[in-house]
């Protein structure tokens, strides 16, 4: 296949800057005024976007600190209740897949 650097006029005319608006003569003879017909994009949203849009918004909303499991730790652990299990620790920490985990 070759390509060369010649260069379409009618090409460039069908996507310049005003592809979405491009003049339509109208059916009269003789008349200069042209009409313009609008194109417009539509897109179609699935349900599961829709969804994930909304867990999406749902999880920027919600508070980066959950104070009442900050100060139910700081409780438990200044009257030395709080004895965290190493274990499932050690085990969050080293796994593949941390969000399996949580």
């Amino acid at each position: 296949m070759k390509i060369n650097n010649t260069t379409n006029l009618e090409a460039i005319k069908a996507y310049g800057t005003n592809a979405a608006e491009r003049p339509h003569p109208t059916r009269e003879a003789g008349e200069k005024n042209h009409n313009t017909i609008s194109i417009q994009d539509k897109i179609h949203i699935s349900s599961k976007v829709k969804m994930f849009q909304d867990i999406r918004q749902a999880a920027l909303d919600a508070p980066d600190i959950r104070a009442e499991k900050v100060e139910d730790a700081r409780q438990k652990i200044s009257s030395g209740i709080y004895r965290p299990d190493y274990m499932v620790i050690a085990d969050k920490l080293l796994s593949h897949n941390i969000s399996a985990k949580i």
